[in-house]
């Protein structure tokens, strides 16, 4: 009795090694497949003399390997820690340039292998379009030439965009705001707490709208200073310049004639009612160098602004 429970363990033991080594994701039939993947309609950007059209082709569902990258949900943000990148997002597949008055489409030569690209800027003269692209571990910045088609990554540092974007300043200078240490050296969350977590509300009232994905703990405003920490930089032909001090900027935009510049900049306590984008902050206005000239307004920590769309704090 002994030797046959055994073999029928053994046949069972097997059975199941074989179940999990055969074990694959399955495709549905081709005609549902072919219905379920289709290629959506392109997405397009005209230049203003409407001589160039960008055509961008994206994929229907982002892909198992994008869905399986891990999310770092925090202060309002979902963030993929291994590249300070939005987490999950849909990118652009393809780029092609279409001369709208011969109709005649080129294919962007140049492209990254497996392109997730982000979203598009053209230049003011239009004559360049720069666009993202995300790897596994860091996020890179590419430019077109858009009368030959011609696509070449003009970044060396990699881009943050956890909250950071990136513009052209004039015709050949690039804005955008890159990593400081590699996703690597990210805080480790200690085994146990500091102390208890203790919010205050010390006899003001105020309506308290309920957010998601927000601060909840010491170790999370240590990750979000990580992550959201970035250097501004500039870009002139491939050179990248630092533009002031490393901080978390959620602003930085520059007067029409780039001598000035207007810089919203967060400030501590980060805040464990609201997002990102109603924490204490502070706006500079600096020279071309980042030289502060005057500190416009500092602003409070939205907990406590009224309730209503069309309300606003008394503040400037």
């Amino acid at each position: 009795m002994q030797k046959i429970c055994l073999f029928l363990s053994g046949l069972l033991m097997g059975s199941l090694l074989f179940a999990q080594e055969s074990a694959s994701y399955q495709r549905p039939p081709k005609m549902l497949e072919d219905l379920l993947l289709a290629p959506p309609t392109p997405t397009i950007s005209i230049d203003d003399k409407a001589n160039f059209m960008l055509v961008m082709e994206r994929s229907q569902y982002p892909d198992v390997e994008e869905l399986a990258q891990p999310e770092l949900r925090i202060a309002g943000l979902r963030i993929n820690p291994r590249n300070f990148g939005p987490s999950r997002s849909n990118y652009i597949t393809n780029f092609k340039i279409k001369n709208i008055k011969t109709g005649k489409e080129m294919q962007v030569i140049g492209l990254p292998a497996n392109l997730k690209g982000g979203s598009p800027t053209w230049n003011p003269a239009q004559t360049k379009i720069a666009f993202s692209n995300t790897l596994n571990d860091r996020i890179d910045l590419y430019e077109v030439d858009v009368k030959t088609a011609m696509a070449k990554k003009v970044n060396k540092r990699a881009l943050n965009l956890a909250l950071g974007n990136y513009r052209y300043l004039d015709n050949t200078t690039l804005m955008y705001e890159v990593t400081l240490a590699a996703a690597t050296a990210a805080p480790k969350e200690p085994i146990a707490p500091a102390g208890p977590i203790i919010q205050e509300n010390l006899g003001k009232e105020a309506p308290s709208r309920t957010y998601q994905d927000l601060i909840k703990n010491p170790y999370d405003e240590t990750l979000f200073a990580f992550y959201a920490t970035t250097q501004p930089v500039m870009n002139k032909a491939g050179v990248e310049t630092n533009f002031g001090k490393p901080g978390i900027y959620t602003t930085i935009s520059a007067s029409p004639d780039h001598k000035y510049f207007m810089l919203r900049q967060i400030q501590k306590p980060f805040s464990y009612l609201v997002p990102v984008n109603g924490f204490p902050s502070t706006i500079l206005i600096t020279d071309a160098k980042a030289v502060v000239i005057k500190k416009l307004a500092t602003l409070p920590s939205s907990e406590t602004a009224p309730s209503g769309f069309d309300n606003v704090q008394d503040v400037p």
